[in-house]
């Protein structure tokens, strides 16, 4: 735990209601001139075990005969103001408590990641539906989730708000993650309610089949202006925009041909960690050269803002072509899935795990529907480190398709790839998805307990053999899974043929 955290612990219990209460030889509460503390060896810039914070919270609640989870929430209501003040002009003034809740991860990585490589802090994802809801995914190893309830309801305090807090799902019950719904009163937002000009809205629509997943990010203060070229390229039209990037159309005058130029945000693109890790990952997806995996054709910068060029792809998602066609036939089905196998096992052969495949991010190119994967916008090299460009465990892409780790703090490698191809061959298959819930939080809340309903039970004319491989594919465990994506596009061509005869 960061050292910092121990700075305010001590202050804590200086003015806990036990008065600086310890524990004595025999287990009785008694009173001391001080906390009990070790906190000497505890330096603010230091990192130490999170058994020497518990020992002294254990403490209080053993004094005031609180349980010790509740002591944990109360402590995180007393740390709040104080970790506001020390985020210092991290922190814009003009926010409220669930703009700042979205602006945590940021905030975070600023204050302590970049400072202290070494630090795990904890991995918080949200989703935000409207100016008064918040969804939030929280995973930390420490499972300090009560400490985030009370950080939250200290932050309320702090902006005047009037806060409520649902859990989804929870750590200490044996969820992978713990998953909240933030709400505040619209009438106690008061001078601290978000500046319109520059309020983000996200539209998405439903998690269930036949809606996009799909969060576009639209900042009304902030309407794109349109660029003459990129790179040399001529630019046509704005195609679309997401969490990271915007997608122009562009004319390559030398080679007469259309492409797709994506273009990192300037929100994003303002950090150094998010620039070199886009430039970085764009470089190591361009080493691909797969039928199936989308062609890098350049990498570059302009304007300070990093972008890579692309073919621009005649042809449909695959989420778009299940909106028309619900189910696809069995050899079909299995025929993409073979093809996104294949594709997939070429970026793992470079050691790259995509970590968002998803029926958006599967193109079907020309009337054969040619599958051609794209967005490799969260890509990583699957031997980087934790602390490493890539920002290991950020929770972000779509939940539906999520490996249950990759909302945690573990290691993700190719399993979780072959997780969100369970996940569309089931979709395929069965015209609905194995984990579906109203909304972001309710679908990672059932992907954390892995319980999908059986293939075989919503599509019984799938061979077994076939629905076998499709819940092996989505295991909750990723030791569970196929490991080979190679291995896995060639059982599914002998399924296929098996299927057509």
């Amino acid at each position: 735990m960061h050292g910092l955290i121990f700075f305010f612990l001590q202050k804590f219990i200086a003015t806990s209601p036990s008065g600086g209460a310890s524990l004595q030889p025999d287990g009785r509460a008694g009173q001391t001139s001080r906390p009990p503390t070790a906190t000497e060896r505890h330096l603010p810039s230091g990192v130490y075990p999170d058994d020497d914070a518990v020992a002294m919270l254990g403490t209080i609640a053993d004094a005031t005969g609180e349980s010790l989870p509740d002591v944990v929430e109360r402590f995180g209501e007393f740390l709040a103001p104080h970790l506001l003040n020390v985020a210092g002009t991290a922190v814009d003034p003009r926010w409220n408590l669930l703009d700042l809740i979205e602006q945590t991860e940021g905030i975070i990585h600023a204050l302590v990641r970049t400072k202290n490589p070494g630090a795990k802090p904890p991995v918080l994802e949200t989703i935000r539906h409207d100016p008064h809801e918040l969804h939030l995914i929280y995973a930390s190893a420490r499972r300090l989730c009560r400490l985030a309830q009370g950080l939250i309801r200290g932050m309320a305090r702090h902006y005047g708000e009037v806060v409520e807090i649902e859990e989804t799902s929870c750590m200490l019950r044996g969820d992978s993650f713990c998953t909240f719904v933030v709400r505040t009163s619209a009438e106690d937002t008061g001078e601290h309610g978000g500046h319109e000009a520059e309020t983000v809205m996200l539209e998405r629509g439903g998690v269930g089949h036949g809606d996009s997943d799909n969060v576009v990010i639209r900042v009304a203060a902030e309407e794109p202006l349109i660029p003459r070229t990129i790179g040399g390229h001529r630019i046509v039209r704005l195609l679309g925009s997401g969490g990271m990037g915007r997608v122009w159309l562009a004319h390559d005058e030398r080679l007469d041909r259309d492409v797709a130029i994506k273009v990192m945000l300037p929100a994003k693109a303002i950090e150094p960690t998010s620039r070199e890790r886009f430039l970085r990952e764009s470089r190591a997806v361009a080493r691909i050269d797969h039928p199936h995996v989308v062609t890098i054709h350049q990498v570059g910068e302009e304007g300070g803002l990093p972008y890579l060029v692309m073919p621009f792809l005649e042809g449909r998602s695959l989420a778009d072509h299940l909106r028309h066609e619900e189910r696809l036939p069995i050899a079909e089905a299995l025929r993409i899935a073979q093809e996104i196998a294949a594709g997939l096992g070429a970026a793992h052969a470079h050691n790259l795990v995509h970590r968002d495949i998803k029926t958006d991010n599967v193109i079907l190119v020309g009337p054969a529907r040619r599958v051609r994967i794209i967005d490799f916008g969260l890509v990583r090299e699957a031997s980087a480190p934790s602390h490493s460009l890539t920002l290991d465990g950020l929770v972000v892409g779509t939940p539906s398709y999520m490996a249950p780790e990759r909302a945690t703090d573990g290691d993700v490698d190719g399993r979780a790839d072959l997780f969100g191809l369970g996940v569309i061959l089931y979709e395929m298959l069965a015209g609905r998805l194995p984990y579906e819930g109203r909304s972001f939080v309710a679908v990672l809340a059932a992907i954390a307990r892995g319980t999908p309903t059986p293939l075989a039970d919503v599509a019984p004319e799938v061979p077994p053999a076939v629905a076998d491989l499709v819940m092996r594919l989505i295991a909750h465990d990723p030791a569970d899974r196929p490991a080979d994506a190679d291995a896995v596009a060639t059982g599914l061509e002998a399924l296929r043929r098996a299927v057509i005869g």
